[in-house]
């Protein structure tokens, strides 16, 4: 199986915002460059299923590109960041960013859920479905939740997940066989080619 995790689009906020679970709307345009990506899947031969976040900047990409066939998962929601969502990272305290980055992995200053938390909610989805028949698995979701995956599924630690760009409406594309996995690509955006 090839497992496609795409990023949904570039959302039309503030630059800085914090948002996380927040339910923010898509600028305008972004069904241009979605077409494209639908155009680069229609490609791939074999059966396929699609999977999305509930929230409506993935939910929105998914339709497109799914045709309408995609299914909302709530395990594929971004981490919640609680008392920050809606917030300027820069009217953050900084005292509170250094303390969650000093345990990311199991700290929640904001209120919300740790990166383990969201690394267990994301784990229990992909055991769930990780045998499924389709060939190609696309998944429609959000930066934090393709970074732990990715740094799950090929073993590296947790609390460097944060490392990994992953750009807006960008693949990542893993080959998953049994145990064996692959990292074909990572936060690519070559498919407009």
């Amino acid at each position: 199986m090839k497992l496609y995790l795409i990023r949904h689009p570039k959302p039309d906020i503030k630059q800085g915002l914090c948002y996380g679970q927040a339910d923010v709307p898509l600028l305008d345009g972004w069904q241009a460059q979605a077409r494209l990506l639908r155009r680069y899947l229609d490609t791939l031969q074999g059966s396929m299923a699609f999977y999305h976040s509930p929230l409506s900047r993935a939910a929105e990409l998914a339709g497109l590109i799914s045709q309408n066939t995609s299914q909302p998962q709530h395990a594929l929601k971004e981490l919640d960041f609680g008392l920050w969502e809606n917030l300027l990272w820069e009217d953050i305290p900084k005292e509170s960013i250094d303390l969650w980055f000093e345990d990311i992995v199991d700290t929640a200053p904001y209120q919300g859920e740790s990166l383990q938390v969201l690394a267990d909610r994301v784990w229990c989805w992909w055991s769930s479905i990780k045998h499924c028949n389709a060939e190609h698995l696309v998944v429609v979701t959000h930066s934090g939740v393709i970074k732990v995956l990715v740094s799950l599924l090929c073993q590296w630690p947790l609390a460097q997940s944060h490392r990994i760009d992953v750009g807006f409406m960008s693949v990542t594309e893993l080959f998953i066989q049994d145990e064996y996995i692959s990292l074909k690509r990572l936060g690519a955006g070559d498919w407009v080619i």
